[in-house]
């Protein structure tokens, strides 16, 4: 009996090592979790600008405001024709099988002309009729 409880203190304490140096290894690579988080996401944009004071963003808004832009028009350069772009040999028809399907033609079958199988009946819908409501001024008060 004695050394099953010491087997199981021995156990207890085992675990408990393992289980700290977890903690501890997830601890020591989650230090830079937020400051990479808040870095690469827009939470951070955002912080940043309720953290600055009303006259930073004043004073940014009047350097932006003299800052001028450059736009720069980009061209391609031209493209070359090449030697199989105009080989009739690549593009001939005779390189492609064309294969033509035809379907059945339907024929009828003797369910389609029994009328027992078919309920045919009339749907009615009863009037429409105004409400109260849709004359009302107080609802469509325009």
């Amino acid at each position: 009996m004695k050394t099953k409880n010491n087997v199981q203190k021995a156990v207890l304490r085992f675990a408990a090592v393992v289980i700290s140096f977890v903690l501890i290894s997830y601890t020591v690579s989650a230090q830079d979790f937020w400051k990479r988080f808040l870095e690469n996401s827009s939470f951070g944009h955002i912080a940043m600008a309720m953290v600055d004071s009303g006259e930073a963003t004043e004073a940014s808004a009047e350097n932006a405001a003299g800052v001028e832009f450059f736009y720069e028009t980009e061209m391609e350069t031209r493209l070359e024709m090449e030697s199989w772009m105009t080989s009739e040999s690549n593009f001939a028809v005779s390189a492609f099988h064309v294969e033509e399907l035809s379907d059945k033609s339907m024929e009828l079958e003797y369910w389609m002309l029994d009328q027992n199988l078919f309920q045919t009946s009339v749907e009615t819908e009863s009037a429409l009729q105004l409400e109260e409501w849709m004359v009302s001024t107080d609802v469509w008060n325009i």
